[in-house]
């Protein structure tokens, strides 16, 4: 029982300090940045950091910018800790987005039901959208990366047509965008100076489904060893194909979800790009690499790559440092998770190659001895 203990604190202990270490790191690189350019490393954080996670009104911020990171960032844990690539979270939260604005449109009812349809009509508009890649691999052996990636295209291109000739509001002619959704469908604001909604406890609880689903359940098992060991997993009869199809389904429901939140939590409209151009998916995607897929983890680091942007945007207001800053010091830390996750494959790969080496030697002396 106590070897059990000490592995998971191990394996704790293992996920947390790789990103702390990246993260610190990351932060050095953009302080010698900042050094060279002739601020002051420590003034510039203390104004970043207070401008994205103390000051309340800057936290509003940042905290919304994070709720659909944060779903976007457990859609692609979902996918590839099974092993599977889903680079189309974007296209499959635009799916979502669009879904969940025709429903709040168009459907006649109660609030209450017009709500629970355009968020399960988003939910199962990211799900068909992520499957179809999926079937395209399984049938016709495709690649699901470069397949998901250029979905997301196709995506925004529909979304860009719908809101700008049958969906368009005839009253802005400049812009094209849908109409408001009626103010009971939308969510409630938790302080009346910002736009931080519900929506963020709703992503708090998917974190938290999440983590139960994948470590509590078969399903989460089963999983989880498609993407450790696909082999292992199919000699324990794990059914993959089923596995495959359950999980990419469950990554595109959870970023349509993202895209019905931001539509009714944040922007009550459908502009054209509104989610390209927000970055939400890929900032999400860092945030799931970086935490290791640990939905926990995932929370954090998508709050902390938001307030990093929000910390960003005053940083250049208030000392002229561009706002790439920011992005300098997340894809930092990326590069350094990136650089240990390749170390870590070449060790493997080469004791994979050393193993094999060895018992290719040991069978051949027996067969000479026959």
């Amino acid at each position: 029982m106590k070897r059990k203990d000490t592995g998971r604190l191990a394996a704790l202990l293992n996920t947390v300090s790789l990103p702390v270490i990246a993260t610190i790191l990351g932060l050095l690189l953009g302080a010698l940045i900042m050094f060279l350019s002739g601020h002051d490393p420590l003034k510039v954080y203390s104004v970043m950091f207070d401008k994205s996670f103390i000051n309340v009104n800057y936290l509003n911020q940042t905290l919304t910018k994070a709720t659909p990171v944060i779903m976007c960032g457990i859609s692609g844990a979902v996918a590839w800790r099974a092993g599977h690539i889903n680079l189309g979270i974007e296209g499959q939260m635009v799916c979502g987005g669009i879904t969940a604005i025709i429903i709040g449109l168009y459907m006649p009812g109660p609030a209450f039901l017009v709500t629970l349809c355009a968020c399960v009509g988003a939910c199962a508009a990211g799900a068909l959208y992520a499957l179809i890649p999926t079937f395209l691999q399984d049938k016709s052996h495709v690649s699901l990366i470069m397949v998901t990636l250029m979905m997301n295209y196709i995506a925004n291109y529909l979304s860009t047509y719908l809101v700008s000739f049958p969906l368009k509001d005839t009253s802005s002619v400049n812009a094209n965008q849908t109409m408001f959704i009626d103010d009971s469908l939308k969510f409630t604001r938790l302080f009346s100076n910002g736009q931080l909604s519900t929506g963020f406890i709703l992503s708090v609880l998917t974190v938290i489904a999440v983590y139960l689903v994948m470590n509590y359940t078969s399903f989460g098992y089963e999983s989880k060893m498609s993407g450790f060991n696909p082999n292992f997993a199919k000699y324990g009869g794990v059914r993959e194909r089923r596995v495959m199809y359950l999980t990419m389904a469950l990554s595109g429901a959870i970023a349509g979800f993202a895209g019905f939140v931001e539509v009714f939590g944040t922007k009550y409209r459908y502009s054209s790009n509104m989610i390209a151009s927000s970055g939400y998916a890929w900032t999400g995607l860092m945030a799931s690499l970086v935490g290791q897929y640990n939905p926990f983890a995932i929370l954090f680091y998508s709050i902390f790559f938001s307030g990093l942007t929000i910390g960003g945007q005053a940083l250049q207001r208030d000392f002229g440092i561009p706002l790439q800053i920011a992005d300098i010091i997340t894809s930092s830390i990326m590069l350094f998770v990136s650089i240990n996750i390749g170390i870590h494959l070449f060790r493997a790969g080469k004791k994979q190659r050393s193993e094999k080496k060895e018992e290719t030697g040991n069978k051949t002396p027996a067969k000479e001895a026959a």
